[in-house]
């Protein structure tokens, strides 16, 4: 009955702390706005991109040798390419397309 009653409330616990009610999006406390930006595209874009940019999966183009200026990273986000959907809605605000694209520019010309 102990062993019972431990597990419920063991999993009450476990199911509260999952349930917080933040988005995926939510800014962690004291983060700043470039750990912002990494952590907006490892949530976002890396599955495709992987997190060094250099992944290329479903073909996801290699942002290590990208040539694209901020306006064209920009429309591409907001639009998509060929087999990349649009990221506008995932990401949700003008500043964190910014951020993702600040970020996508950190990976650039990276051994």
């Amino acid at each position: 009955m102990v062993l019972r009653i431990s597990f419920f409330i063991v999993s009450f616990l476990l199911l509260t702390a999952c349930g917080s009610g933040a988005s995926d999006n939510d800014a962690l406390p004291n983060e700043t706005p470039e750990e912002k930006g990494e952590n907006l595209f490892i949530l976002n874009c890396a599955s495709c991109h992987g997190e060094d940019g250099k992944l290329g999966s479903s073909g996801a183009k290699d942002l290590s040798i990208s040539k694209l200026n901020d306006k064209q990273i920009e429309q591409i986000i907001r639009k998509g390419k060929n087999a990349m959907p649009s990221q506008e809605a995932i990401l949700e605000t003008d500043e964190n397309i910014k951020l993702v694209i600040e970020h996508v520019k950190t990976l650039k010309n990276k051994p």
